[in-house]
């Protein structure tokens, strides 16, 4: 590919079924990407479901939706009018973030308008579906409702595994370029490694400015003493994170640091659930969970934060393991896969996926704190070094070749 700089415009549909006031890992990469390339004058069209939260003009293209049920995800329904407010906008080329009903609709314009699709895999279908335990009836039914939204025979399938395949080959089988921000997800789903072109692009983050004493306000804010040694967790707060096992390895750390917090940021959708997980783990009495917060809030939790816990097995990325290298909070992780693809894995505690092993490691660090520190700081030195623009410079150039193929007389104009 080819570096990127000035030139011709490269106007861009992004098309994603999450967006503000709801903050997730897809979020925070469009809130990042699109005014990068912005900046770099190339436009963006968001488009998203529509949230009475919303400032004007926040989202391009504001879709009227309804709940999904699951997570933050909404429905929307995907019609020919909106391609046609898409086309009237004349995009350069779309690009699918999610696999909703939106990004139906973006893979749906892309067909119509006859324009290349570049798609990102953030999110691995296969645990989603397991962890808010998804009927297989709704899945077919979801892969008939596809299929016959996008003029196609619907693919035959029985298995969950095979029908998730079948409706990630229906939105993204046509893409010109499949990106995935590790190449962890790779491992775990046989169907992406097929795909004929993807490529590894890690979402990039940008530091938050915390003003003096945020740190201490956010401390007496949600009632953690002043110098209690803190466990961070940021993310949705829900099974598929694996917050339950964080739960059981802060029972561990708490044998040996019997004076630490454990801080729950994020999200929260089975409170029934969490009630239960961290009354098993015998933790509710020293741990926090404050629901989803604004990015200054999230800042604050980091700066207040002597180590940041991270027990998902389900992230292609994880850009909160980003943020708290930004922040000069060490991390340790279990997912094996994650951290050989991440680049901050030299920076990164790796331990097995137990309550022993991650609570061990957890401990070791809050007693040791010149330890802790001294992770943090070459966690936040390679974390500076990914900066958002390299992400940009490279989606950029990814375009553009995506746009050069397609040009070319042997291209499909027909997808």
């Amino acid at each position: 590919m080819t570096s990127t700089g000035a030139g011709v415009p490269v106007r861009v549909a992004h098309f994603s079924d999450t967006f503000l006031p709801h903050r997730n890992g897809v979020v925070t990469s469009l809130q990042t990407l699109i005014p990068e390339l912005h900046a770099a004058g190339h436009p963006g069209l968001l488009v998203a479901p529509r949230h009475r939260s919303q400032s004007p003009g926040e989202v391009g293209l504001p879709l009227r939706s309804i709940p999904a049920g699951v997570a933050e995800m909404r429905l929307c329904h995907p019609r020919l009018r909106h391609v046609a407010k898409v086309a009237d906008w004349s995009p350069s080329l779309i690009h699918v973030h999610t696999p909703g009903t939106v990004g139906l609709l973006g893979a749906l314009a892309a067909r119509r308008l006859g324009l290349p699709m570049v798609a990102t895999y953030h999110t691995d279908l296969h645990a989603y579906a397991d962890a808010y335990r998804i009927p297989t009836c709704a899945l077919r039914l979801m892969l008939r409702a596809y299929a016959r939204r996008l003029g196609v025979q619907c693919p035959p399938a029985e298995r969950r595994e095979e029908i998730i395949d079948a409706a990630n080959a229906l939105l993204y089988g046509d893409a010109d370029a499949l990106v995935v921000p590790t190449e962890a997800i790779l491992n775990r789903n046989a169907w992406l490694a097929r795909h004929p072109r993807v490529v590894v692009a890690p979402n990039g983050v940008s530091p938050v400015r915390v003003p003096p004493g945020a740190d201490q306000e956010f401390r007496a804010r949600w009632g953690v003493p002043a110098r209690a040694p803190m466990v961070l967790f940021v993310g949705r707060v829900t099974p598929e994170k694996g917050v339950d096992l964080l739960a059981q390895a802060f029972r561990t750390v708490l044998q040996t640091v019997p004076d630490a917090w454990l801080v729950l940021v994020g999200a929260l959708y089975k409170r029934r659930w969490l009630r239960r997980a961290l009354k098993d783990a015998g933790v509710a009495h020293r741990t926090v969970t404050t629901g989803q917060q604004p990015p200054s809030v999230v800042g604050a939790a980091y700066a207040a934060a002597q180590v940041f816990g991270f027990p998902s097995q389900t992230d292609t990325q994880a850009l909160v393991l980003h943020e708290a290298s930004l922040a000069g909070v060490p991390s340790v992780v279990v997912d094996e896969a994650l951290h050989k693809a991440s680049p901050l894995r030299d920076e990164m505690i790796l331990t097995a996926p137990t309550a022993a092993e991650m609570g061990a490691a957890i401990a070791e660090l809050l007693l040791d704190p010149e330890l802790a520190r001294g992770r943090g700081a070459a966690a936040r030195r390679r974390a500076m070094d990914l900066h958002p623009r390299r992400q940009s410079d490279l989606m950029l150039s990814l375009y553009r070749d995506v746009r050069s193929r397609a040009s070319r007389p042997d291209a499909r104009t027909e997808r």
